[in-house]
């Protein structure tokens, strides 16, 4: 019984031996490269690839298996001296988040994925100085961070994408600021910059407001005299008008007439308060000795 048993046992493990050698094991946080004699031969469970993570074959003994994380990963950009474009020195370091797409092209390229951080680490920072070195320092500490940041992930992917099979998810700065020793003489020029843009805004603002309210004014003057010449023409209008009435009115009765002509006239000559010395038989006042105004 014994000696049937080891040679059972020797069966069994080299079955398991020859098994462990056959099966692939993938996970769904997993990406495999099968490789014979150290070419590859197929990838399995690749981001947009055929093949999904499961159990898989491969020639026992001629064919290994390298596995690379899918999940996004992670480093730490230590800090860096950075030239502005204004030649301000500054202090940047950054946060990197990248993941491996291409499996194949990355263990070409660097065969481990600490050996693919360190490629994709001198990458990042060569576009870091590219990116920040072309704008000056006020902009990478704070009026453009964002979209720097957007710049130096896509200059990585340009170089990484086709060369490291890998894609930089994202760049986040976390420090982008100036060294202690030239901190107060940068902040004051950088006042002193603000200060101007704010004089210049404002001449322009003055400037504006002068041409609006020139504008306004002869606007204004134009609206004035079209009013008073239309104000002309109607009153013009309206005294022909009047006069036309008064000359139909008169020749149906010229005794009206005159009585109307002789009451406006002492209205006019005779306001309140109005003394006057003339002799009382004077034509002027005619109607006030007789009706009809006849001597």
């Amino acid at each position: 019984m014994q000696r049937m048993l080891l040679p059972l046992l020797f069966i069994a493990a080299a079955v398991v031996f020859v098994l462990a050698n056959t099966l692939v094991v993938v996970p769904q946080t997993q990406q495999a490269l099968i490789l014979r004699f150290g070419e590859i031969q197929r990838v399995v469970n690749q981001e947009g690839g055929t093949t999904g993570p499961g159990l898989y074959l491969k020639a026992p003994f001629v064919e290994n298996q390298i596995s690379f994380d899918r999940r996004n990963m992670h480093f730490t950009l230590q800090e860096q001296r950075v030239i502005a474009s204004d030649q301000e020195t500054l202090i940047v370091d950054a946060f990197i988040f990248w993941r491996i797409v291409d499996p194949r092209a990355f263990y070409q390229a660097a065969q481990t994925e600490e050996a693919g951080r360190q490629r994709l680490q001198a990458l990042t920072e060569a576009a870091m100085r590219r990116q920040l070195g072309a704008v000056d320092s006020s902009a990478i500490i704070s009026q453009r961070r964002a979209e720097l940041m957007t710049l130096i992930a896509s200059d990585v992917n340009r170089e990484a994408g086709p060369n490291l099979g890998v894609r930089v998810v994202d760049v986040r700065l976390r420090q982008a600021d100036l060294p202690a020793e030239t901190q107060d003489r940068v902040f004051q020029r950088m006042a002193t910059e603000r200060e101007q843009v704010a004089a210049a805004t404002r001449a322009a603002g003055q400037e504006q407001a002068a041409r609006i309210i020139a504008n306004a004014e002869r606007e204004a003057t134009v609206i004035r005299a079209t009013a008073r010449e239309e104000a002309e023409v109607i009153r013009g209008e309206g005294d022909a008008q009047r006069a036309r009435i008064f000359a139909e009115s008169f020749g149906r009765d010229p005794d009206f007439a005159a009585f109307y002509r002789s009451m406006r006239a002492y209205e006019a000559a005779m306001p309140e308060g109005t003394q006057m010395v003339i002799p009382p038989d004077n034509d002027f006042f005619r109607y006030f000795q007789n009706s009809s105004g006849r001597n």
